[in-house]
C-alpha cells in the first residue's frame, strides 16, 4: 500500500514509454494519480497505459525534440477539461561520445531533448490555463551532473544545464504556486542502461558502481522520491537537486 496520496491529481511524464518514465507513470497511478503519457512511440505508451492502475489516463504521441511540438502536446493534454497538478521531464538521451566524435549537430541533439525541451515544458506548463493553482515540477536529471564519466562530455553538460536552470527557475515560479527541483539519480536498471552496458562493458560498469555503495537502484527507488516532489508532503522543497545516487560518496 503507498502512503504517498495523489488522488485527483493529474501529472503529465514525458519519456513515459520505457525505462525509468514508464516505472514512475504505473507508481504515480498506484498512487492515485491521472497521468498524461508523453512520448514518441504510441504503441509503448499503451503497454505503459495497460500496466497502469485505472484507465483514465491519457496517451499523446509526440516528438518533444522539434520545436513546436510541445505547444500541440499541451493543448491534447487539456482536452479533458482538467488542469495538471504537475510535470515530470524523464524523456532525454544518453549520448557516449568521445571528444573525436563531438560535433554541433550531436551537442545540438541531446541539448533539444535533455535541456531546451524542459524549459519549453516549463514555459508552457506555467501558463494558468494548463496547470492548477499549486502545483510542481520534477526533472529528471543525473549524477553524471556532478560527477561525468568518460566520454560524457556532452550529456553531463545538458543535465548541469538542467540543474541550473532548476534553481534560477524556482526563484520565477514560487510566486506562482509552482515548485520545481530536479532529481539526480545514480546508475539504475533499464533496457537502456544495458545497452550502455554492452557498448562500455562490464570493467567500465563495475567501476562505475564502485563509488555507488547502495549497489544498482531500481527505478522503483527513484519513482518513490518523484511521487513525494509532486505531493503536498514535499511543500517546502522547491530549486533544489536531490540526490537518489545509492550513496555515490566515494568518488
Amino acid at each position: 500500500m503507498n502512503t504517498i496520496d495523489l488522488k485527483g491529481k493529474k501529472i503529465l511524464v514525458t519519456g513515459a514509454s520505457s525505462g525509468l518514465g514508464r516505472d514512475i507513470s504505473i507508481f504515480l497511478s498506484e498512487c492515485g494519480a491521472q497521468v498524461v503519457l508523453v512520448a514518441r512511440n504510441k504503441n509503448r505508451l499503451k503497454e505503459t497505459e495497460a500496466a497502469m492502475q485505472s484507465r483514465n489516463h491519457v496517451v499523446i504521441s509526440c516528438d518533444i525534440g522539434k520545436e513546436g511540438s510541445i505547444a500541440g502536446m499541451f493543448d491534447k493534454a487539456m482536452e479533458d477539461g482538467k488542469k495538471l497538478d504537475g510535470l515530470v521531464h524523464c524523456a532525454g538521451i544518453i549520448p557516449l561520445m568521445p571528444l573525436s566524435t563531438i560535433t554541433r549537430k550531436s551537442i545540438d541533439e541531446c541539448m533539444s531533448i535533455n535541456f531546451s525541451a524542459l524549459i519549453e515544458l516549463v514555459k508552457f506548463f506555467s501558463k494558468k490555463k494548463n496547470r492548477e493553482q499549486k502545483s510542481s515540477i520534477v526533472e529528471i536529471s543525473s549524477i553524471c551532473s556532478q560527477y561525468p564519466g568518460k566520454c560524457q562530455t556532452v550529456y553531463a553538460a545538458s543535465k548541469a544545464a538542467a540543474n541550473a536552470a532548476v534553481q534560477s527557475l524556482a526563484l520565477e515560479l514560487y510566486k506562482n504556486g509552482i515548485r520545481i527541483n530536479s532529481i539526480l539519480p545514480g546508475t539504475f536498471k533499464t533496457s537502456a542502461g544495458e545497452k550502455v552496458a554492452d557498448k562500455i562493458g562490464q570493467e567500465a560498469i563495475d567501476k562505475m558502481l564502485r563509488p555507488q555503495i547502495c549497489g544498482y537502484l531500481s527505478t522503483r527507488e527513484i519513482s518513490n522520491i518523484v511521487a513525494f516532489l509532486l505531493c503536498d508532503m514535499s511543500s517546502a522543497v522547491t530549486g533544489r537537486t536531490v540526490y537518489a545516487d545509492g550513496g555515490y560518496i566515494n568518488y
